[in-house]
């Protein structure tokens, strides 16, 4: 019997400091008596305070990851500004770092990245530590800010395959065009790289136009030179990416090859 009446009263109590509550009589829609208990101590709200933090938390680092991801794939996941090899291309390291330093201000004024270099001399390392940084970025002052990154070739495609979706949560064409034209910052990255054809040559215009004329940044790397670009793309487009980028220039050779015959010798 006493037993019972302890769990009786306990459902007056507080389970984790065990204070009383406080009770008051109330009448419900009908006019019935009903006695309403309130805690008189702050437990609950201390745990439904830690409860809503852990939840932010959560939140962020499920932002971040997004962020990190943005289309650039697992492998340049972990390639931040520290592992890079900062003493082959020092200029090219503190410009890009620079630029992320400073990204408010850049993405207000519409300024981008033009980064050239020979295939594997690191360009799509230091667009991956730029994307890392927003991401810490977005950390610090939770604000978020989703890069969209894209190859050329995989923009082709894509604008492709949402000509002809097969399945009803594929992206539109227009769906498509709007994130490449308005996202807060585009990285294109192997501009070059694909099949030269005039519907590409407009496609690619079209979108960096839009860009251009909005003030809208724009990241892109390729492996070609001036003269090649120039050959390849239209100049008229050639002319946007120059105004609207800042050119950088990576000397060193393939690091990947460098890899490679250290490993046969």
């Amino acid at each position: 019997m006493n037993e019972e009446l302890s769990k009786k009263n306990s459902i007056h109590k507080c389970e984790y400091c065990s204070m009383d509550k406080i009770g008051k009589e109330c009448f419900d829609f009908y006019g019935k008596p009903y006695i309403a208990w309130r805690y008189q101590c702050d437990c609950i709200e201390k745990i439904n305070e830690r409860k809503e933090l852990k939840n932010q938390g959560k939140s962020l680092i499920d932002e971040i990851h997004k962020i990190k991801d943005a289309g650039i794939g697992k492998r340049f996941y972990d390639k931040t500004f520290s592992n890079f090899k900062k003493e082959l291309n020092p200029k090219a390291y503190n410009e890009c770092l620079n630029y992320v330093k400073n990204f408010e201000e850049n993405i207000k004024q519409g300024k981008g990245l033009f980064i050239t270099g020979n295939v594997g001399s690191g360009k799509t390392h230091l667009v991956a530590a730029m994307i890392d940084w927003l991401a810490r970025m977005t950390k610090r002052n939770k604000n978020s800010i989703h890069p969209v990154f894209t190859t050329s070739v995989d923009l082709i495609a894509k604008i492709k395959y949402s000509f002809d979706r097969k399945y009803k949560d594929d992206d539109t064409t227009e769906e498509l065009m709007d994130d490449f034209e308005r996202c807060k910052l585009l990285i294109i990255d192997d501009l070059g790289t694909e099949k030269t054809t005039d519907w590409a040559n407009e496609l690619f215009y079209k979108i960096i136009d839009y860009r251009y004329s909005n003030l809208k940044s724009l990241i892109i790397t390729t492996n070609l030179t001036d003269q090649e670009l120039k050959e390849k793309l239209s100049e008229r487009l050639i002319s946007r990416i120059y105004e609207m980028c800042k050119g950088i220039k990576l000397t060193s050779k393939d690091y990947r090859l460098e890899k490679m015959e250290k490993v046969i010798k």
